[in-house]
């Protein structure tokens, strides 16, 4: 699924995208992919790009959670946790930190 979701995202250009292992350290979910975005219209592409290729693949799309104008959109698709940040926000957050960096596995 995370292949899936960063390749999405990677088609509509994301940038700095991360996968970060959370097993060990969370019941919540086994990841979070965590990339930026550049624009409003960025955000909207973004989620367009993943939502193609969930639904190539016969995958139901969970609704986005969070506004474009709050720099910070979620998709939470149960196992895998997606974070969609401007880059400011991203900066601020510091979510990779937050869950150890030590549990980064793909980066780009």
């Amino acid at each position: 699924m995370t292949n899936i979701i960063c390749k999405g995202a990677e088609d509509k250009l994301a940038s700095n995208i991360e996968i970060i292992d959370t097993r060990k350290i969370s019941s919540v979910c086994n990841y979070l992919i965590v990339c930026s975005a550049n624009s409003k219209p960025h955000f909207d592409a973004i989620v367009d790009g993943i939502e193609a290729e969930i639904k190539k693949r016969g995958l139901k799309m969970p609704k986005p959670q969070g506004e474009k104008e709050s720099n910070w959109i979620i998709l939470d698709f149960i196992n895998v946790i997606v974070h969609i940040l401007g880059k400011e926000e991203r900066q601020k957050y510091n979510l990779e930190e937050l869950w150890g960096k030590s549990g980064i596995i793909y980066h780009l």
